[in-house]
C-alpha cells in the first residue's frame, strides 16, 4: 500500500518502521520482571515487563536477554535476541513517558520458518505463491514478525516474508490476507509487456516522462498486475499478470500546480465541462483500456473525473491545470484486475 536487497534491505526497513508514529500496547500495572527475560541493560522492572509481555505474546514464553538500549530521548530503542524455539534477533520501541510498547519486530532466519509460523498459515502462503509466483522465484531471506497496533499505516500485526528485492506480508487483523512484490529488472520482463507500458505513457499525451527502471510483479487487495515504474514512481504503469489488459497509467510529470494553494485555486471551479471531458478522454480510454465512453455519466471533483456506467468499468481520470489528463485509470464492475 507506498515505495517496497536481502538481509541489508531489512536493517533499513526496521529504522524506517520504528521511525513511526508511536503506537500503544494496552498498560499493565508493574509487578516483578518475568521470570524468562534476561537483562544486561539498565531497564526498570515495570518497562522490562512491558516488554517482555509483548514478546512473550507474539513469540510464545522463550528465554529473553535485551542487549542495548538507546535512553537519550523520551522514546526508547530496545535491542535483544530470542532463544528457545527459535533463535531470533528483536528490536523495540518505548515510550518511556507514556509507559507503552509503541512498536516490536522480532526477526528470525528463513530456515526457522517452520518452527515459528502455524501449519495453516504456512500452507497458505505456499498455495498463493504456486499461483502467484509461477517461476519460483521468490526466495525467502528473513522472517519478520511485528506488532504495532495502533499505527498509523495499514499494517499492525503481521508477518513479513523478505527475500532479494521480494516481500510478503500476511496481516493477521484481516483474515490473513496476503500483499506480495517481487522486483524484476527491465530485461527480464517480456519485450511485449514492456513495450504495451511505454506505449501506454505516450499515450496518455503527458510531454514529459522518466524511463521506465524495474517492474513489480505485485499482488495487493484484488489487484495481481505487473507495476512499470520509474524510480521516483512520477511514471507508473499497471498491467494484468493474467489478462494483460492495462489497468491504470500514471504521469506526475504533467502535474503543474507549485503547492496545495494553487491546487485549490486552479481547481475550484471544474476546468472542464462533464461534456468537454468525455470529449478529452474518450479515444485516450478506448486507446488504454478498449473502452467505449458513449452512454457514461461524468462526476467530477477537484481535478478528478470519474466516468460510470452502470454494470460497466469505471475510469478515474485526472487532470492538470491545461485540463490535459495525466492519469487514467480502469476498475472494472467486479474490483478485480488481474
Amino acid at each position: 500500500m507506498k515505495k517496497w536487497n536481502s538481509i541489508t534491505a531489512t536493517v533499513a526497513a526496521i529504522s524506517m518502521l520504528l521511525g513511526t508514529a508511536p503506537v500503544a500496547w494496552a498498560q499493565q500495572p508493574a509487578a516483578a520482571i518475568a521470570q524468562n527475560a534476561q537483562t544486561s541493560v539498565n531497564l526498570d522492572p515495570t518497562a522490562t515487563k512491558r516488554l517482555t509481555d509483548v514478546l512473550n505474546t507474539l513469540a510464545g514464553k522463550q528465554t529473553i536477554e535485551f542487549t542495548s538500549t538507546d535512553t537519550s530521548f523520551d522514546a526508547w530503542t530496545v535491542n535483544g535476541t530470542l532463544s528457545g524455539t527459535a533463535n531470533a534477533d528483536f528490536i523495540q520501541n518505548y515510550d518511556s513517558k507514556k509507559g507503552i510498547v509503541q512498536s516490536t519486530s522480532i526477526i528470525y532466519d528463513a530456515a526457522d520458518l517452520n518452527k515459528v509460523m502455524d501449519n495453516n498459515l504456512r500452507s497458505k502462503v505456499a498455495s498463493f505463491l504456486k499461483t502467484f509466483d509461477s517461476d519460483g522465484v521468490f526466495k525467502t531471506d528473513a522472517v519478520w514478525r511485528v506488532y504495532s497496533p495502533d499505527d498509523e499505516g495499514e499494517l499492525k500485526n503481521y508477518w513479513v516474508l523478505w527475500g532479494h528485492d521480494q516481500s510478503l506480508y500476511i496481516d493477521l487483523d484481516q483474515g490473513n490476507k496476503i500483499t506480495a512484490s517481487i522486483m524484476y529488472s527491465l530485461k527480464d520482463v517480456k519485450a511485449s509487456l514492456s513495450n504495451k507500458a511505454n506505449r501506454s505513457l505516450k499515450t496518455v499525451g503527458i510531454a514529459s516522462s522518466n524511463p521506465f527502471e524495474y517492474v513489480f510483479r505485485q499482488h495487493e487487495g484484488n489487484d495481481t498486475v505487473w507495476n512499470f515504474r520509474d524510480d521516483n514512481e512520477l511514471n507508473n504503469v499497471l498491467i494484468g499478470v493474467k489478462t494483460g489488459k492495462v489497468w491504470a497509467v500514471k504521469n506526475e510529470l504533467g502535474m503543474d500546480w507549485t503547492g496545495e494553494k494553487d491546487f485549490v485555486k486552479a481547481f475550484a471551479k471544474p476546468k472542464l465541462s462533464q461534456t468537454q471531458a468525455l470529449s478529452a478522454a474518450k479515444s485516450k480510454v478506448q486507446s488504454l483500456f478498449g473502452i467505449n465512453l458513449k452512454g457514461y455519466t461524468v462526476k467530477i471533483k477537484d481535478n478528478e473525473y470519474t466516468f460510470s456506467q452502470k454494470g460497466a468499468v469505471t475510469v478515474v481520470g485526472k487532470i492538470n491545470k491545461k485540463g490535459a489528463f495525466y492519469s487514467l485509470e480502469a476498475m472494472p464492475a467486479n474490483g478485480v484486475r488481474n
